[in-house]
Order: structure tokens, then C-alpha cells, then sequence
């Protein structure tokens, strides 16, 4: 998913292949979070390894439905902070977001979650490639193969479906019943523009929007395009 794909079908929910699961992702029948069968076994491993390292990792979000995804998009006040309904990778089961208690711990996942068989969907400096702000908290089950892929080539899920589309699939959000699940671009360009510090473009047709402010930055002209960017 991006700003202009959603999931095939919007409103898809894989409710009978999830599991509940503690902040460990231990199974555990009257836990809070719910992920993906397939993937609570390397979730729980990767937190043990991160604990036994000394990170105090734990689950702070996982699998939303599309219209858990609507009440955070319309309650979350910061410019692209919340996805849009039926663009959320929460949506699948296989996305958590980690809370992370040190710098170190942010440092640790990025370069062992792919063993693991996952990867940062959202990595610092790719905005325009992934159409989101950076998270260096929200990983993705993609398999261990997939992931170090990725994760060797320096890229990101984004680039690996589009390289290799057979993967996955996703849908053009015009079955999408909330008209929040849809932004039109209307006058803004694919080059975009910066308004203060909210770099705003359009993504495939699609309007995305990232505060640069967030990760420390301000949005100007990239050296290297000449177009807007986080700097």
C-alpha cells in the first residue's frame, strides 16, 4: 500500500488467519494485540532477541481494521501521521509497530529485524519513494528471504512489489466506502511544494503529505533534484 494503492479489496479483513498475542508476542487468548499467524512466530523471536540484547522492546499497535484505520485518520490532528483507510499495512495483520526505548534499540532493529524475516516499511530519508513520513518503529512480515533482500539492496517493500509485483497485490481504492480512503492532487504536482515544514505532493496521483518537522528536519530543495524534499 501508498497513498494511492489500498488494499484488494478496501475494506479487506483477515480476521480468521490472526492471532492474539501479548506486548511479547507470546499467543495468548485474552492478549491485546492481533497479528498474522504466520508471522507471530518470528515476531516473538525477533522481541526475545531484542530483550536478550538488552532492548526492552515491546508491541505497541498491530493489526487494524479498515474502520479502526478510519477513527485514527480522522482523529490524528498531525499532517500524514495516520494512513488513510484502506492505505494502512496494519490492515494486513503482518505490520507492528515496535515500541522502542532507546536510540540503540531503533539502531538494533533496523539491522536485525530482516533476519527475522522483517523489514522497515517507512526507512529515514525514502518519503518520496514510500509516499509516508520515516518510522523507524514499524516493521513489516515479509519472509526472511524477501527481507534481507531488501534489506542488502538498501530498499525498501515499496520498491521490491514494484520490481516484483507477482508478490503482491493491491487495489485502486475505488471500492473504498469512506471518501477519506481517497485525495485528489487537484493543482498540486508531482514535484510538490513545501509549506513550512509540511512537504506536500502528488504520489501517483494521489496527495501525500509528510512533516519533515517530525524527524528534525525542514522541507526544501533537494541539491540533488532541485525539487522539495526533507533536508
Amino acid at each position: 500500500m501508498n497513498p494511492a494503492r489500498c488494499l484488494s479489496s478496501c475494506t479487506y479483513d483477515p480476521s480468521a488467519a490472526l492471532l492474539r498475542v501479548d506486548d511479547r508476542g507470546e499467543r495468548d487468548g485474552r492478549g491485546h494485540h492481533r497479528v498474522a499467524r504466520t508471522a507471530q512466530p518470528s515476531l516473538r523471536d525477533l522481541i526475545e532477541a531484542a530483550r536478550t540484547a538488552g532492548h526492552l522492546v515491546k508491541i505497541s499497535s498491530a493489526f487494524r481494521s479498515y474502520r479502526d484505520q478510519a477513527r485514527m485518520f480522522e482523529t490524528t490532528k498531525e499532517p500524514g501521521r495516520a494512513a488513510r483507510p484502506g492505505h494502512s499495512e496494519h490492515q494486513l495483520g503482518t505490520a507492528i509497530d515496535l515500541r522502542l526505548p532507546t536510540s540503540a534499540a531503533i539502531v538494533w532493529l533496523a539491522s536485525e529485524a530482516p533476519g527475522f524475516g522483517f523489514v522497515l516499511s517507512y526507512p529515514e530519508g525514502r518519503q518520496r519513494v514510500t509516499g509516508y513520513r520515516p518510522e523507524p518503529w514499524h516493521v513489516r512480515y515479509v519472509g526472511r528471504e524477501v527481507a534481507e533482500t531488501i534489506h542488502r539492496t538498501g530498499g525498501t517493500v515499496e520498491e521490491a512489489l514494484r520490481a516484483r509485483p507477482e508478490l503482491g497485490e493491491s487495489g485502486s481504492c475505488e471500492d473504498c466506502p469512506l471518501p477519506a480512503s481517497r485525495a485528489r492532487c487537484n493543482q498540486v504536482t508531482s514535484d510538490g511544494l513545501c509549506q513550512g515544514s509540511l512537504l506536500t505532493w502528488c504520489y501517483d496521483g494521489a496527495l501525500a503529505t509528510v512533516d519533515c518537522a517530525v524527524s528534525g528536519q525542514r522541507c526544501g530543495r533537494s541539491p540533488e533534484s532541485g525539487t522539495p524534499d526533507c533536508l
